[in-house]
């Protein structure tokens, strides 16, 4: 239904024009205005689809009226209807636009065919804003889907010093200072803040329920936040928030709805991990390293579970941190990976450090038991009875510290080498090439085929291979597609469910960020060669 304003000094016209409208079943909500500055009024209360004002009126005539409408950035449908003596007024009206006179006095005939060709002109005009506003989605989604891109290969990559090199944006490879320069310029970090968040799951969720699940995500988060399919079931969200409406409970609150509409509304488990805010492009870096690090903890919980990098919050929340932090040093006691197994330590030292309450011999008898599972895990041919002894004889923190480190470092020199670690990541892989082409293949899945933890296989497969298995399975499934590509003429709604994705724009994001372009530019400039 559309709004029409009708204008003038006398009311018997005003309501005999009403009486009309109703009579031909137009369907129009008619509202009324005795002169122009009433009119203008009106229309800053709400917006008209259509202006029908007399020409002749006191204080403003329709002619001023409608110059102040378009003045003040108003674009109603115009129409002006007076007497046939008023000819010289209809030209002026013409000059503004105003394609459509009423004559006074009104024939019904031409009423009837007036209105619905108005009617018929509002609808064009509609059809003509919804292309606009088409038009202008569809370049904010490729904008944000470069934007997205460079961020992402900026946050994965190495950044050189080199300033002009032949290819300042490797994807997941180099990336050169003067590419980070102008991609900080890009972001506009003088007026803003940007928070990383990160989102995974066990499930295809994001595959299956793409355009739902992001629509959720920009519902909680705003707009102007950029969503990025990260990996296979993992999604970097990175919030933008001017720095006067920068709120961390908020943020907090919104990953917590998330994490509720994802078990209410998708029956899925997700794991949050929220970064701190960052006031410039390196920041963002260091704070992704930080936060994609503690993605991992997700093998060990088995409920939907917030983390947020944050120390206080920490101290004040997250009161199973500390068994979070012992779960992943003994998954990776199992591994022999004493690297690991290390800087895990050094969160429960400073996790320990902050809290208040914790006893001399409790926190004696926590790292000596802890060394005791290490070396039961490690079969680690050391003097256990040693280090025990020196860290109950310790009389400060740091000097457990010292003690714990120093018997890693002995354990990692005897360390013995374990071959069925290698051919279950040989395994893994056989799994991976075989079924890349099944939507349910996951870290999970292919774990409970090996009949291993996904903590231990997640771990192991990045310790031998130096690459997370989630970006494997994610890279070779982008590797297969860009085959299909190239070699046929699949439409590319077959080729996302060949390599194991369900929703088509779910497998096109992915790939545009793997790759930095969709997999039609991809198949045009591989046709090219």
């Amino acid at each position: 239904m559309y709004n029409i304003l009708i204008v003038d000094d006398e009311k018997k016209e005003r309501d005999g024009i009403t009486k009309l409208i109703r009579r031909y079943g137009f369907q129009l909500k008619v509202s009324q205005a005795s002169n122009g500055e009433e009119a203008m009024k009106e229309f800053e209360k709400h917006p008209f689809d259509i202006l029908l004002t007399d020409i002749k009126m006191p204080f403003m005539d329709g002619i001023e009226l409608i110059k102040e409408v378009q003045k003040r950035g108003y674009n109603p449908i115009c129409v002006i209807y007076s007497a046939y003596g008023e000819f010289e007024y209809a030209q002026n009206a013409i000059s503004l636009g105003v394609r459509e006179y009423l004559l006074k006095p009104i024939r019904l005939d031409a009423f009837d065919e007036l209105f619905h060709k108005v009617i018929e002109l509002c609808k064009a005009k509609d059809e003509v804003e919804q292309e606009k506003e088409k038009v202008k989605e569809a370049y904010e989604e490729v904008a944000a889907y470069k934007l997205g891109w460079k961020m992402l290969n900026y946050l994965e990559s190495v950044v050189k010093d080199a300033i002009h090199s032949q290819n300042p944006q490797n994807v997941r490879g180099e990336y050169s200072k003067e590419a980070a320069n102008d991609l900080e310029k890009e972001i506009d970090f003088d007026n803003r803040w940007c928070i990383p968040v990160l989102i995974s799951c066990y499930t295809n969720l994001f595959s299956v329920e793409w355009e739902s699940y992001q629509t959720e995500i920009e519902k909680l988060f705003g707009r102007e936040s950029l969503v990025i399919n990260k990996e296979d079931n993992q999604i970097l969200v990175v919030l933008m928030p001017c720095k006067q409406h920068l709120n961390m409970k908020e943020i907090k609150d919104e990953c917590n709805n998330l994490m509720e509409q994802s078990k209410r509304k998708f029956h899925t488990d997700v794991f949050i991990v929220i970064g701190s805010a960052a006031e410039s492009l390196k920041e963002l870096k260091d704070e992704y390293e930080k936060i994609k690090d503690q993605l991992d903890y997700q093998f060990f919980v088995s409920d939907s579970m917030i983390i947020i990098n944050d120390e206080s919050y920490y101290a004040k929340k997250e009161k199973d941190m500390l068994a979070l932090y012992f779960e992943r040093i003994f998954n990776c006691a199992k591994m022999c990976d004493y690297r690991g197994a290390k800087k895990e330590l050094e969160k429960v030292f400073s996790y320990v450090e902050r809290q208040t309450g914790f006893s001399s011999i409790y926190v004696k008898y926590t790292f000596s038991d802890a060394i005791k599972r290490i070396t039961e895990y490690t079969k680690t041919d050391i003097d256990l009875l040693v280090y025990i002894e020196e860290i109950y004889a310790a009389r400060s923190f740091e000097e457990v510290r010292l003690i714990v480190y120093r018997a890693l470092d002995d354990m990692a020199e005897n360390r013995r080498e374990d071959e069925k670690e290698n051919r279950l990541v040989h395994m893994a892989k056989n799994l991976i090439y075989e079924k890349y082409g099944e939507s349910l293949l996951s870290v999970s899945y292919i774990a409970e085929e090996l009949n291993v933890s996904t903590a231990y296989l997640s771990s192991l497969f990045k310790i031998e291979t130096g690459e997370n298995l989630v970006k494997f399975i994610t890279r070779y499934r982008v590797e297969k597609s860009k085959e299909l590509l190239r070699q046929s003429n699949m439409k590319v709604s077959d080729i996302a469910g060949k390599v194991g994705y369900i929703n088509v724009s779910y497998y096109t994001s992915i790939f545009r960020n793997q790759v930095g372009i969709s997999p039609l530019q991809y198949r045009e400039k591989a046709n090219e060669i």
